[in-house]
This record gives structure tokens, C-alpha cells and sequence, in this order.
């Protein structure tokens, strides 16, 4: 994993060798207008220092916030344009995460920092993917 600051504000980097993994899979609800997205997933090794905060990821043209599942593991969750519409031209209720408009490679993302109140970007490249998941439409019968 390979971690390059872009924030014009500093050269420090924050979490470098601090990353465990990135990774990221992809899902569609069984359902007709039940969404898609995208969840995010970052594990340290470890804790970061009490003066910085993991904000948000810029991932795939979307910048969310990340949620803290505990001190080593954070989560984004991407809501996409896919699988949308409860009938055939039902554009009217499409809503997806908020979009960046940074370009990067498909195995990129953007961490974004508070160190002492300043915000930081730190760019990481090879994020893996994990199988997808596809919810199913329907209980199984049994």
C-alpha cells in the first residue's frame, strides 16, 4: 500500500505506515429501486493520534464521510445511481453520495485528515476489491 500526500498545506504525511488495508466491494439490492453503492473499508494498524481524525474518503468521483467502527476500523458507505428507479423512466428520485470531481486511477482514494483543526489529503493506491454483493429479491423458501 502506497500512500502520497496532496495537500498543499503540509508535507507531513499522517498515516503512511499506518495503513493495515483499504479495500472496497460494490452491492445491489435484490430489489427493483433498492439501490447501489459502494462500501469503503480501512483498517489501521494503529490508533491514530488524539489530535488527528479520519474524516472522509474521495473514492470513484464521491466524497463521503467515514463512519468509526472502532479505533482501527473505519467504513464509508457510497450510495451510487444504479438501480434506482422503481419503474421503466423513473428518474425523478436518483440520489447518490456527493460527487469530487479529482481524477484518480481505479485503485485510488483520498483519505482526508483534521490534524489540530487543519485539514489534510493523503492519496493511497492499491485498494482491493472484494466480491460484490448481490442481495437477493426474495426469502428463501424453506
Amino acid at each position: 500500500m502506497s500512500v502520497t500526500l496532496i495537500s498543499c498545506h503540509s508535507t507531513e504525511i499522517i498515516a503512511q505506515d499506518n495503513i493495515q488495508s483499504a479495500s472496497y466491494e460494490t452491492w445491489v439490492a435484490g430489489v427493483r429501486g433498492g439501490g447501489s453503492g459502494i462500501n469503503f473499508y480501512l483498517e489501521l494498524k494503529s490508533e491514530l493520534p488524539s489530535n488527528v481524525e479520519l474524516k472522509k474518503v474521495i473514492f470513484r468521483g464521491y466524497e463521503v464521510p467515514f463512519e468509526k467502527h472502532d479505533n482501527l476500523h473505519f467504513q464509508a458507505m457510497i450510495k451510487t445511481s444504479g438501480n434506482q428507479q422503481k419503474f421503466e423512466g423513473d428518474d425523478s428520485q436518483i440520489i447518490t453520495s456527493p460527487k469530487n470531481a479529482l481524477t484518480l486511477a481505479e485503485d485510488e482514494a483520498v483519505l482526508v485528515f483534521l490534524k489540530n483543526g487543519k485539514e489534510y489529503q493523503q492519496k493511497i493506491s492499491n485498494v482491493k476489491e472484494k466480491p460484490g454483493l448481490e442481495y437477493p429479491s426474495a426469502r428463501p423458501k424453506f
